[in-house]
């Protein structure tokens, strides 16, 4: 499928009919160039120029008219929000796990986290704090090969074990903070 400038799916079926208008326009504009005493390459140049102008006109009709959608709804959907709740609705548990995060995380941290995404988010919600090797408080976020064992007070995750943590925030069975002791 392709996309436009603005990130803007271009289905197929418009790609054809545009591919279709493109043809016949340089079909034509190659008449009318002909029949107005021009040379025929001369001609031939004028009509693909003019042909890829009004495609690309085209293309950025589409994305515009896509992209004001896209707007429209979004401020209908975000309209008097505040920046939190407007979060809390695009992010869900994961904005309401780093809020809670917040308050409880003082220092520096490290993230443990099999989905990137959770784990680029977390951190930028969680600026101006650092994320560091060897922090002393642990995030464990969608993680599926992170464990941590209360009775032993030991957290593992592949190579790495780390003894003497206790849970600081426990948001749900895949979402909580240790910190060291």
């Amino acid at each position: 499928m392709g996309v436009t400038i603005n990130t803007v799916n271009l289905s197929p079926a418009f790609r054809e009919v545009l591919y279709i208008l493109m043809a016949v326009l340089f079909v034509l504009l190659t008449i009318v160039f002909t029949t107005n005493k021009q040379k025929p390459l001369s001609a031939l140049k004028r009509s693909f120029v003019s042909v890829f102008f009004i495609a690309g006109m085209l293309y950025a009709l589409h994305a515009d008219l896509g992209w004001s959608t896209w707007l429209a709804t979004d401020i209908r959907t975000f309209a008097g929000l505040t920046t939190d709740e407007k979060l809390l609705k695009l992010e869900g548990g994961l904005y309401d796990f780093v809020r809670k995060a917040r308050t409880v995380v003082k220092d520096d941290y490290q993230i443990f986290s099999t989905d990137s995404y959770f784990a680029f988010r977390s951190e930028y919600f969680l600026l101006p704090l650092r994320k560091r090797d060897n922090a002393p408080y642990l995030i464990v976020l969608a993680d599926d090969t992170a464990h941590y064992d209360q009775k032993t007070r030991t957290f593992t995750r592949g190579d790495i074990k780390v003894q003497n943590v206790d849970i600081l925030l426990a948001y749900a069975p895949n979402a909580y903070i240790l910190v060291k002791r």
